[in-house]
């Protein structure tokens, strides 16, 4: 039978008190909505239905600047309009009205981003029942309550606005998450009714359809106890970022991946890591990271978009962007790495260098205090300190090109457009404003005088 997903998420949010449709408020640094579209997507499905409100274009827009990571790529994304905010039911009719009857049918939150694939595959797995996911809570809060009859099975969802005192005080609660076949769905949904205190058609109310249809109630229990966590306000978004970055260091430390403190560390993207890899505290890792083995990176770093060779030490303090380091080098402290930056390997930057949308060939360094900026450094370089690269005029920006063994002293400013040939010296403090030959000895300082038996005015 062919799988359909629904996700619900056209829910507006509004105690977020923000422009942005709650589903696309982030947790760990992708929308929360993209969390629930992968999780159900290692099912392969035939579809994942997502119902949104009138910011469809705008959600469609966001999701599809964040990769996707889904095991099959070709999995269809199917986006329906719900028109105008009538309830979970009306929502959730709109999505099954194409569907095959045979169909099994798992309808999600899009507000849930931690439901996990194990939950969401026990869901599926309806048979001739209605399954449906409840855990027991010590606080319920604003969760709908599951309703028993007296042989304590399944008769029915009161939500927590419509329900008695007596009923509040019910621990089992509704996770909104139901599995079915799509020819009961079908039978059930124009059967809802708005007579609610929100005048809406819930979807919840299938449950009371199916027990009075004499169809068995199956109840199935989330794989993690935090996977019915959602956020209604930026308070409880927070305590969920938390939640959620716990879960990933603890799969990462059991893939292996060492960590000085997994509470003093964020993952916003994804991390694919090698072997003996170790993470210091208050490291901040975004979009898509991959390190190889023996990796180490120090305190109070942040890496975005980037790739790190294997044996390579990122010191603390370091910010690496969109860029490749190779293998065998040493990064920081204070080191800044931006955008379209190759480090070769065996090549050192230090404390407070910036490198931008350079090429530093392997056995390189620059150890302190420089800017090297749309530059191309050659082999077993050595950039003293202080040396900056002029690359822009005022109007443009122009390449600075060393060659393969060239020794640049302290102090040096290299205006581009400018080459520097193979094995040449630039004494420190000099200014090169042409092409320097190979092998040869540049200098432009003013020659040093001395006066003998000075006497300053001031001395007395």
């Amino acid at each position: 039978m062919p799988l359909e997903i629904v996700i619900l998420a056209a829910g507006r949010g509004k105690r977020m008190r923000s422009d942005l449709p709650k589903v696309l408020h982030s947790l760990g640094g992708r929308p929360i909505l993209q969390h629930v579209i992968e999780s159900s997507s290692v099912l392969r499905p035939e579809r994942i239905n997502i119902v949104v409100g009138a910011t469809k274009d705008y959600i469609v827009d966001t999701i599809s600047r964040f990769p996707l990571n889904m095991p099959d790529p070709d999995t269809r994304l199917n986006w329906i309009v719900q028109p105008s905010p009538e309830g979970t039911g009306q929502a959730a009719l709109l999505a099954v009205e194409d569907m095959d009857d045979d169909s099994t049918v798992v309808i999600l939150n899009g507000d849930m981003p931690l439901i996990t694939p194990d939950t969401i595959m026990e869901t599926a797995n309806v048979g001739g029942h209605l399954n449906m996911v409840t855990d027991i809570l010590d606080n319920p809060g604003s969760f709908g309550r599951i309703l028993r009859d007296e042989n304590d099975r399944i008769s029915g969802i009161v939500e927590e606005r419509d329900a008695t005192d007596e009923q509040k005080k019910i621990r089992e609660v509704n996770a909104n998450c139901f599995g079915m076949k799509a020819s009961w769905l079908k039978k059930w949904l124009p059967r809802l009714n708005d007579r609610n205190s929100q005048q809406e058609y819930y979807l919840t109310d299938i449950v009371s359809l199916a027990v009075a249809d004499g169809l068995a109630i199956r109840r199935v229990s989330p794989v993690d106890g935090n996977e019915m966590l959602g956020a209604n306000n930026r308070a409880e978004l927070a305590d969920l970022e938390r939640v959620y970055q716990r879960r990933v260091a603890r799969h990462l430390m059991e893939d292996g991946l060492t960590m000085m403190d997994p509470a003093r560390f964020d993952l916003r993207g994804i991390l694919k890591h090698g072997l003996d890899c170790r993470i210091d505290i208050n490291v901040i890792l975004e979009g898509k990271v991959r390190i190889g083995n023996n990796v180490s990176i120090g305190a109070h770093s942040v890496i975005r978009n980037s790739v790190i060779g294997h044996d390579t030490h990122i010191l603390e303090n370091t910010v690496i962007e969109n860029s490749m380091i190779g293998s065998h080098c040493v990064v920081g402290p204070f080191a800044r790495i931006r955008p379209v930056t190759l480090i070769g390997d065996n090549s050192r930057i230090g404390n407070f260098v910036e490198v931008k949308e350079s090429l530093i060939d392997r056995g390189s360094k620059v150890n302190h205090l420089s800017y090297i900026g749309d530059a191309r450094i050659g082999r077993n370089v050595n950039v003293g300190a202080g040396v900056i690269t002029c690359n822009y005029d005022g109007a443009r920006k122009h390449k600075t090109i060393i060659q393969d063994e060239v020794f640049v002293g302290s102090d040096s400013q290299l205006v581009a457009p400018v080459v520097i040939g193979q094995g040449a010296t630039i004494a420190a403090g000099t200014t090169i404003t042409s092409n320097v030959n190979n092998d040869s000895l540049v200098l432009t300082r003013t020659p040093q005088k001395t006066l003998p038996n000075w006497n300053r005015r001031n001395r007395d």
